[in-house]
């Protein structure tokens, strides 16, 4: 059934394309580092944009933008949506599976964010989902590390106003998930640099972020022995495979410690007594042979929620390109290998000093969530750094109260506000926060927002 709803889409993607035209319309700037390249195409009965975003001498930006089926959205905040290396691309797993207007199976999702949000989908780094870099020699060092992308992605969002001007007073946000959060505080302090975003950019929303993860480390052992997923043998064993972890960064040999940390899944499953533990979702019941081959669970736990037939990338490269027509040149993740490995020597590094920078020089507000089932970045190793923070209003977010999160009488989770700086305990949540909670996640968003 699954592969006649995809064969099914693929004709009508191509015929609807038929009827609009050819591929591609160019927008051409010749005074400027990059140019816009719309891709003709739509999915369903919801308006959307695709395009790439071309950085001169550098390679094509991937965004995909749903405008809010809200009344009056210019007026809606404007959500930036990034993942990472070590994750899915945007463009699939916001988008479809997540919280965008379709789920997988091309059924209209009536709770999508795309109800009360303007969403943008950005496949960044380049390298990821249908973004691609014009790299071609024969040394990883100079494929596009964390600071280049930065740059790529301030070019992209100036990219998006050009197409469409008629959003540049609605409020911004900068979010992300896991390692995505690196990309978005890297963004975050161009964004704060350039006055052109001043007005309209209002803050970074950083969902169970990896900002110092061999801190963060330093917990899970603490944190799977009170789950009752290993015993004080089983501690004993993650704590010094942490200690070794943090040693490593310590010594700024982050290639090998970030080797090690990603190694971590397996690790678990074969060292510690846990024998099947997903830890993107620390709860999901798994078979004995049910092991981590995708880094920290992420894919494994999405084919369980959506099971197909057809791998993420294949459902991409045929359907996604057949909706919007996307050159068959472009293979998607086709660079995915080689902006991992650029990412080595930076992935590792603590960046609490990029959050402080944030709260210090600037007037957006800086915004923590995090699901209590994800191991990774377990809430007690968040906690380690979120309560070190140095910067003026600190004293401030550590006196305000911890209140509950509730909806029709249900407790949600937890937070802790101040004007600047807030922090949400989301209950029954994994990495994958927005499917796990969903009513958790918007009632978040509405807090943050003020929507």
């Amino acid at each position: 059934m699954k592969k006649i709803i995809i064969i099914s889409l693929v004709i009508l993607g191509l015929a609807a394309g038929a009827g609009l035209g050819v591929l591609i319309w160019w927008l051409v700037r010749s005074d400027s580092p990059y140019e816009t390249i719309l891709l003709e195409g739509n999915l369903g009965a919801v308006r959307s944009t695709a395009a790439f975003t071309r950085i001169h001498g550098h390679g094509d930006m991937f965004w995909w933008f749903y405008p809010s089926v809200a009344s009056s959205p210019m007026s809606r905040p404007v959500l930036l949506w990034l993942h990472g290396v070590t994750g899915i691309a945007s463009s699939y797993l916001a988008n479809f599976g997540m919280f965008g207007p379709y789920d997988a199976n091309f059924d209209r999702r009536h709770d999508s964010w795309v109800n009360d949000y303007n969403l943008l989908f950005v496949d960044a780094p380049l390298g990821t989902g249908f973004s691609s870099s014009n790299w071609q020699n024969t040394s990883n060092t100079d494929f596009p590390g964390l600071d280049e992308n930065a740059d790529h992605l301030l070019r992209t969002l100036q990219s998006f106003y050009d197409i469409h001007g008629e959003y540049k007073n609605a409020p911004l946000y900068v979010c992300s998930q896991g390692d995505g959060s690196q990309l978005a505080l890297a963004l975050t302090i161009k964004l704060n640099e350039d006055n052109s975003f001043k007005d309209r950019f209002k803050g970074i929303i950083l969902g169970n972020p990896v900002i110092s993860p061999a801190l963060a480390l330093t917990k899970l052992g603490f944190y799977l022995e009170e789950l009752g997923y290993v015993d004080a043998a089983g501690r004993e064993a993650i704590e010094n495979f942490s200690n070794v972890t943090s040693l490593l960064v310590e010594s700024e040999q982050f290639q090998e410690a970030f080797l090690k940390f990603t190694f971590l899944g397996k690790y678990i499953n074969e060292n510690t007594g846990a024998v099947a533990v997903n830890l993107a979702h620390i709860v999901e019941k798994l078979y004995r042979s049910s092991l981590d081959s995708d880094y920290f669970g992420v894919k494994s736990y999405l084919d369980s929620l959506y099971p197909t037939d057809t791998h993420i990338n294949n459902f991409m490269d045929t359907v996604g390109r057949a909706i919007l027509h996307v050159p068959d040149t472009v293979r998607y993740d086709g660079q995915r290998e080689l902006a991992t490995n650029a990412f080595m020597e930076t992935y590792m590094k603590p960046i609490v000093d990029k959050v402080e920078h944030i709260l210090s020089n600037s007037d957006v507000t800086v915004n923590i969530y995090n699901g209590n089932l994800d191991a990774v970045s377990n809430t007690p190793g968040q906690l380690e750094w979120v309560n070190r923070l140095s910067w003026p209003g600190q004293a401030q977010f550590l006196s305000s109260p911890r209140e509950t999160l509730v909806f029709n009488r249900l407790i949600e989770g937890y937070f802790r506000e101040s004007n600047r700086l807030r922090f949400y305990w989301l209950n029954v949540a994994g990495q994958l926060a927005p499917i796990d909670n969903p009513i958790g996640i918007r009632r978040i968003l509405n807090r943050i927002t003020n929507n």
